[in-house]
Formats: structure tokens, C-alpha cells, sequence
């Protein structure tokens, strides 16, 4: 006989199931703390009845005579709920966890495979068409996202190259990060400063994150940029390099674009 087959409503449900189980063993568990509470709150006068009931009879009818051990063994099965409860609660928070680790591990196991495919594909269109095709591509997409997207302004906070004092104010420009497809706003000496802080770390500590770079730019940080990054432990870069050229919009706005040569990996992880 044919096992019959599974409709496609079923496999879709069973793909939001085990994509959401964390988030349903945390509010399982988030439920079965409340619960515990209450199960352990409602045994108690029980508990108590029972407690000077038994005292009662062993200690010639004296109710507060009872002893903790003697407390325990009297009251133990009341509280046999609350347990049960409280025990299959840390299993769920425990298990959300442990389902949570995984499919991290799983996106940084298919970052980690997208990216060795793009850096085939880029290394490949370098190759076969130039490093100025790659240039045009980049331009192309800055110019096609910046029509529709959000100018932010940062700071730079911490240690500085600049010599302010008596100084003209610098000029701020608007530039693209290639990596995370955002523009912002600064100066040109800023870029400079978060290019070389990045490195000087990087040469400190052999290994630096992507949101360390995001950090010293004064932009937020993104998802991805604690799971990729740098690191020279296996000989490979010892500095981090950038490529920097300007287009020119329709309107006239000039776009500073930054490209990572060397871009990060999730890699990094493994000789933190």
C-alpha cells in the first residue's frame, strides 16, 4: 500500500514549525514560569493544613511543633504540580536555546557559502572584464539605490587624527558603502580616520569585526557585521585595503564610494 502524499499545506506548515519553535518553546516557557508560580502559590495553604495536621499527631497535638524534616514529608505531594510544571518549563527554555544556537549556525554556515560564491563571481568578472567593469556595476547600483534612500550624519567618537584648532570646518560629502548598500554623510578625513583605526585594531588584535568598522564610520550596526570580519591568523591580509572613487548623479551629487577589497568572512569566528 502507498503511503499517501503529503499536500503542500502540510510541508508549509511544517517549515513554520521548525522555523518558529524557538520562539514558541520561549513563549511556552515564558507561560510555564507564570504558571509555576501559581501552581506553588495555590499548594500552599494545603501544605500548611497538612503540615499542622501531621504535627498534631505526632506531637500531642501540638500544631507548631513540627520540624523541617517533618514539614517536607508532610507537605511534599502538594507541590508535585508546581514541579512538574517548573521542570518542563527550563526543558523549553533550555530547548529554545539549544533550536536557536542551530539556526544560527545554519545562517552563518549559508552566509559563509554565498559569500565564497560571490567572491568566485566577482574574482571571475575581474578577470575576464576588468577591474573597470566591476567599478561601473558598483556605480550602477549607488546611483540606482541613492534616489530613494535615507541620508544619516555620524560622528566619530574616540581617538582622533584631526588637527581642528584654528582650522576651517571640513566639508561634509555624501559617500556609499558598497558592502551594506548605505549612504551617509561625513568628511573625507573621517573615512580615512575608520579606515586606519580599523587597521590599527586589526594589527593589535589579529582579528576585527565588520561593525568595528560600521563603529569608527559612526553608522549603526548591522546584523551580519558580528558574524563576518578580518583575520590575518592564517597569513592571509595583514591590512585591510579599500578602493575609494566618486561618480557623478544626473542632479549633479557627487557619491564617494567605498569598496572593501579585501570584504569579511564568518571565518573571522574561528581564530577569535
Amino acid at each position: 500500500m502507498k503511503s499517501p502524499k503529503r499536500t503542500p499545506n502540510f510541508k508549509k506548515s511544517r517549515r513554520w514549525l521548525q522555523k518558529s519553535s524557538p520562539t514558541i518553546l520561549t513563549f511556552i516557557g515564558a507561560a510555564g514560569v507564570i504558571a509555576t508560580a501559581v501552581l506553588a502559590v495555590r499548594a500552599t495553604p494545603k501544605a500548611l493544613l497538612l503540615i499542622k495536621e501531621d504535627s498534631k499527631k505526632n506531637h500531642d497535638g501540638d500544631s507548631n511543633a513540627f520540624t523541617k524534616k517533618e514539614a517536607v514529608l508532610s507537605c511534599w505531594k502538594c507541590y508535585i504540580p508546581s514541579v512538574i510544571t517548573g521542570t518542563a518549563t527550563l526543558f523549553c527554555i533550555f530547548g529554545a536555546n539549544i533550536l536557536n544556537k542551530r539556526q544560527q549556525a545554519s545562517l552563518i554556515s549559508a552566509y559563509a557559502f554565498v559569500d565564497q560564491s560571490y567572491r568566485k563571481y566577482k574574482s571571475k568578472l575581474k578577470e575576464l572584464y576588468g577591474e573597470e567593469a566591476h567599478n561601473a556595476i558598483i556605480d550602477s547600483i549607488a546611483k540606482e539605490k541613492c534616489s530613494d534612500t535615507h541620508i544619516i550624519c555620524p560622528g566619530l567618537m574616540g581617538s582622533t587624527l584631526d588637527f581642528e584648532c584654528g582650522m576651517e570646518p571640513e566639508i561634509t560629502r555624501v559617500f556609499y558603502d558598497s558592502y551594506s548598500g548605505r549612504y551617509f554623510e561625513t568628511s573625507i578625513s573621517k573615512v580615512i580616520q575608520a579606515e586606519y583605526h580599523l587597521n590599527r585594531n586589526f594589527m593589535f588584535n589579529g582579528v576585527i569585526s565588520l561593525n568595528d568598522f560600521y563603529d569608527f564610520l559612526g553608522l549603526e550596526k548591522t546584523d551580519i557585521g558580528n558574524e563576518v570580519g578580518w583575520s590575518c591568523c592564517n597569513g592571509d591580509i595583514y591590512w585591510i585595503d579599500f578602493n575609494h572613487h566618486k561618480i557623478t548623479l544626473d542632479d549633479g551629487l557627487e557619491i564617494f564610494i567605498i569598496d572593501m577589497v579585501f570584504e569579511p568572512t564568518a571565518e573571522w569566528l574561528n581564530d577569535i
